[in-house]
């Protein structure tokens, strides 16, 4: 006799769909189980042409019970809910019922239950035509519905009018559920008329893109030669350029890219956009207007702190001899030009005491009775600047005063106040954006100090800031080179600089030395998977007396692949949360660790930063997220949609995060990515013990390679030429 299955599972096979790989259903909506809270979302049951019952989810919202409805999308069994078809396409063909008419009715403002049974008793089955045609006249007759209510009951029936139109006419062309949300969240009321007049207006909106409002305007007949579609192709080859960290582009190279998007030339439109001022041209190279403007900002902002005098002055400046520090002639260096210039930058690799000379600045300036603010671009990375230095550190969205919808309230009309020395660690995270907008804040007697390795990879967003203005040649910059003997001590520490210069990293530990780093080597990728795994969920966390699911980050250079972040995440949750309790709606489960995939200034969660889902409060629907640096924040169930499983990253999420384990798949099918910076990143972001677990060759390819991709560019040019 085979053994019995589980009940959980004999459920959820009993509710299996006939046809898993079906792509398409015709439904009755007959339950709208569950709705986001903020709109979009929603959870519903249905009954098909086959009489099947079936759970939909998707952007379902704006559906009514009785509604028939044509959705495209895919089968899921869900771990605890069981099958779902979750929706990307969905078309309407109206309500069918008495019950899905009431349900439409019902939700006009000030007509309710009671104004619903009326309209529909004396207006039967064309009740939606008929209110449509005179919305005044018709909402006027309803009992209750007085001269007071008549405005806002209008107003309602034209929003929701204005809704059903639009989601019947983007879903005529195809333009996913959520998507279609999202147009009718920026657009409001006017939404099909704008589209109408240009498809292309909603690529401006965040989610949308280009390939949809491309398929768009097609679908309305807008000619593949349309002078408006090459200009759009162009405009968004330009902006998608942005996400490569590029400023602005060659001229060929725009004319390449917008031209493999668009699938036909677009050379002659560029002069065309320059004329009409939707691009700048600066010789050779042409960049967005709003671009154009920061980056060249940026390098007055910049110029200016150089060329001011310094206005800060110390009364006593003593250079320690003895004590716990005594810094080098370079570590000292790094004081002078902060009293001599306004602004400064230090940078050097691991173990080469950035950290120590940032403490003895500090000591020093508050030793003169003067202020002295630390921030750094993520709140981990300002919370180790924090304890590392013994002052309060802060991240710079906080220290500027972000206003979510307005933005910093800081700037050059009301800058950053009391402070004589600012101290930006991690300012090679830097994007252009944030370094203008830290520039243009600060006050007129503050002195600058930016710390960062230029080593690392570049930041997320457009420009490469910190090595620009050293390229300047015009900044006072002191790069430390020098590896202190205690530091030295560390293998991940050796192991980093030999990486940054194409050597292999050293294995073996003398006497006195800290085994901290270690190579594993397979041929399999399988092999690979299972070492990864182990290590991370078992091995590590049990040797160092570490939290699997808080204190050990896998890094791998890409996000698929038979070692990539997604196969590796999925591994590793059902090792070290198998049993955590799912969030409905999402496809969380309590217990999970996670990643914010994108700033949320409000809360200051920004892009990269980690945390667990400690708890979920089904009656409230909210979520405790405990993050890394010790904050606690409850987040809406729908609001989790930024978050994404983290038990396994990116290394380029992993920039200005830290672990006190970290494990770094090397695999010759991630070659692509494999670079020395990528891999020096990797290993820098590990506190006790970093392992290395490589694919024969994939480490020499990376140890090889310098990541050539180059960002184009002008803060050192636009600095230097500063008058």
């Amino acid at each position: 006799m085979p053994p019995s299955r589980p009940a959980a599972t004999a459920r959820e096979e009993a509710g299996a769909p006939a046809d898993p790989s079906a792509r398409s259903l015709h439904a009755e909506v007959m339950a709208l189980r569950w709705t986001a809270p903020e709109g979009g979302f929603a959870v519903v049951g249905a009954l098909t042409d086959e009489g099947d019952e079936v759970t939909l989810t998707g952007t379902l919202d704006h559906v009514h019970e009785g509604e028939l409805i044509e959705v495209r999308g895919a089968w899921r069994r869900h771990a605890r809910h069981g099958w779902r078809f979750e929706v990307e396409h969905v078309r309407s063909a109206g309500p069918v019922s008495d019950a899905a008419l009431l349900n439409v009715l019902s939700a006009v403002k000030h007509v309710g239950p009671s104004g619903a049974a009326w309209l529909l008793e004396r207006h039967g089955a064309d009740v939606l035509e008929i209110v449509d045609r005179e919305p005044r006249a018709r909402l006027r007759e309803v009992p209750g519905i007085g001269p007071a209510r008549i405005g806002a009951a209008v107003r309602s029936w034209e929003r929701q009018r204005g809704r059903r139109a639009l989601r019947l006419f983007l879903s005529e062309h195809d333009v996913p559920a959520a998507a279609a949300a999202r147009i009718e969240r920026a657009f409001g009321p006017e939404a099909i008329d704008r589209l109408r007049a240009d498809p292309y207006a909603a690529a401006e909106v965040e989610g949308v893109g280009f390939a949809t409002a491309d398929a768009l305007a097609r679908a309305l007949g807008t000619d593949p030669a349309a002078p408006e579609r090459l200009d759009a192709g162009v405009l968004h080859a330009l902006e998608d350029a942005g996400t490569d960290g590029n400023c602005l582009l060659p001229r060929e190279e725009l004319a390449r890219r917008a031209s493999a998007l668009l699938g036909t030339d677009v050379a002659g439109r560029l002069d065309e956009l320059v004329a009409r001022g939707r691009l700048v041209a600066d010789g050779d190279l042409l960049a967005d207007p709003a671009m154009d403007r920061l980056e060249r900002r940026l390098a007055t902002r910049a110029r200016a702190l150089v060329d001011d005098e310094a206005p800060l002055s110390l009364h006593r400046v003593e250079r320690p001899s003895e004590g716990a520090f005594v810094p080098t002639d370079a570590q000292w260096a790094v004081v002078d030009a902060v009293l001599a210039s306004r602004l400064a930058i230090l940078t050097g690799g691991p173990g080469t005491g950035k950290t120590a000379t940032m403490r003895a600045l500090v000591d020093l300036v508050k030793a003169n009775s003067r202020t002295v603010r630390l921030c750094a671009p993520t709140g981990k990375a300002a919370r180790r600047l924090a304890e590392a230095t013994g002052a309060q550190a802060t991240t710079i969205h906080r220290l500027l005063g972000w206003v979510p919808g307005e933005g910093f309230e800081r700037g050059p009309e009301d800058p950053i106040p009391g402070t004589d020395v600012l101290v930006v660690d991690e300012a090679s995270m830097l994007s252009v954006q944030l370094a203008d907008a830290l520039l243009g804040a600060v006050g007129p007697r503050t002195h600058v100090l930016l710390v960062g390795d230029v080593d690392q990879l570049a930041p997320v967003g457009p420009g490469r800031v910190l090595e620009d203005l050293i390229e300047s040649g015009l900044v006072p910059t002191v790069r430390l080179t020098e590896v202190f003997r205690q530091a030295a001590r560390s293998l991940i520490v050796r192991a980093a600089h030999a990486i940054n210069a194409g050597e292999p990293p050293p294995t073996k530990a003398g006497p006195g030395d800290l085994r901290d780093f270690y190579v594993i080597s397979h041929e399999q990728p399988e092999a690979m998977f299972e070492e990864i795994v182990g290590l991370a969920a078992e091995r590590l966390p049990a040797h160092y007396d570490l939290d699997a699911r808080a204190d050990v980050l896998v890094l791998s250079p890409m996000h698929k692949g038979p070692v990539g972040v997604d196969a590796l995440n999925t591994a590793l949750r059902a090792r070290l949360n198998p049993d955590g309790a799912a969030i409905p709606g999402t496809p969380l489960r309590v217990g999970d660790r996670v990643i914010q995939t994108r700033n949320d200034h409000e809360r200051e969660l920004m892009n990269g930063e980690l945390g667990v889902l400690a708890h979920h409060d089904r009656e409230r629907d909210r979520v405790l997220l405990a993050c890394d640096d010790g904050r606690r924040i409850a987040l809406g169930t729908d609001e989790l949609g930024t978050l994404r499983l983290a038990h396994a990253i990116s290394v380029h999420k992993a920039q200005g995060s830290q672990a006190p384990a970290v494990v770094v798949p090397v695999f010759r099918g991630h070659h692509v990515m494999l670079t020395r910076n990528l891999l020096y990143t990797a290993v820098t972001r590990a506190e006790r013990v970093c392992v290395l677990v490589v694919q024969p060759g994939a480490l020499r390819t990376a140890l090889g390679r310098l990541d050539t991709r180059r960002r184009f560019t002008r803060l050192a040019r636009l600095v230097a030429a500063q008058p």
